[in-house]
């Protein structure tokens, strides 16, 4: 899946602390603060990833092997920043103030923007951030190939931005093409087998479990997003 294995090593040695200055933060916030969409992103951020929670739980009791096969380069970056700056008291007021709406709103548009991406490749932006993205791409497709070499089959979970192709000609899609792999968007597996304790599948306009995290990537912004901050 798309996060790598230092992600995973910071993420858990550092969760509690994060969950103390998280908690620390909000007892100078209003009551509701914790209520806010925004805020709920940032306390899904800090835990462990929901995707990489449910394929964990899929592959033990299965003898699969999870294999993450992100960079870290990115995560690098950014994880040591959430103690400083995401969880302080002033970055979370900031969202508190800034505008904001139902996560069912921001997931459905997500699927509208993928929709749309793979009927018509877009450009993406030149600079520092798309030339990570590419080197990622290429290393994740090395990985992947690797793993699938002997005919052995595989299934990838990953941000949706990494498994589309865009004008650039980047994307794992022309990367993987000969392997002729087969894209599923979440809400398109309703018809397939899934673990009982996670019920349905989730589709645009449902609620989803509170503890799932973003895994969008994206430039630094201010206030702190953590949903645009994020990275393998």
């Amino acid at each position: 899946m798309e996060i790598s294995a230092f992600s995973v090593r910071y993420r858990q040695k550092r969760q509690a602390h994060w969950r103390r200055l998280f908690t620390q933060a909000l007892a100078e916030l209003p009551g509701d603060a914790a209520r806010h969409p925004a805020l709920r992103r940032v306390e899904a951020q800090i835990a462990l990833p929901f995707e990489y929670l449910a394929a964990r739980d899929f592959c033990r009791p299965r003898g699969l092997a999870l294999e993450l096969v992100d960079l870290g380069d990115l995560a690098r970056r950014h994880l040591p920043r959430y103690s400083r700056e995401l969880l302080s008291r002033e970055n979370l007021q900031a969202l508190l103030e800034a505008p904001d709406g139902p996560r069912t709103d921001f997931v459905a548009r997500e699927f509208h923007r993928v929709r749309r991406q793979g009927g018509r490749p877009a450009w993406r932006l030149p600079g520092p951030d798309l030339q990570e993205a590419r080197r990622r791409e290429g290393w994740m497709a090395g990985r992947l190939r690797k793993l699938a070499s002997g005919g052995r089959r595989l299934a990838h979970l990953g941000g949706w931005e990494h498994l589309v192709p865009w004008q650039d000609g980047g994307g794992l899609p022309p990367l993987l093409a000969d392997l002729q792999p087969l894209r599923l968007l979440l809400d398109e597996a309703d018809g397939l087998p899934v673990q009982e304790s996670y019920g349905q599948c989730y589709r645009p306009g449902f609620p989803l479990p509170e503890n799932r995290g973003s895994e969008k990537n994206g430039a630094q912004c201010a206030p702190y997003d953590s949903s645009k901050c994020e990275g393998g």
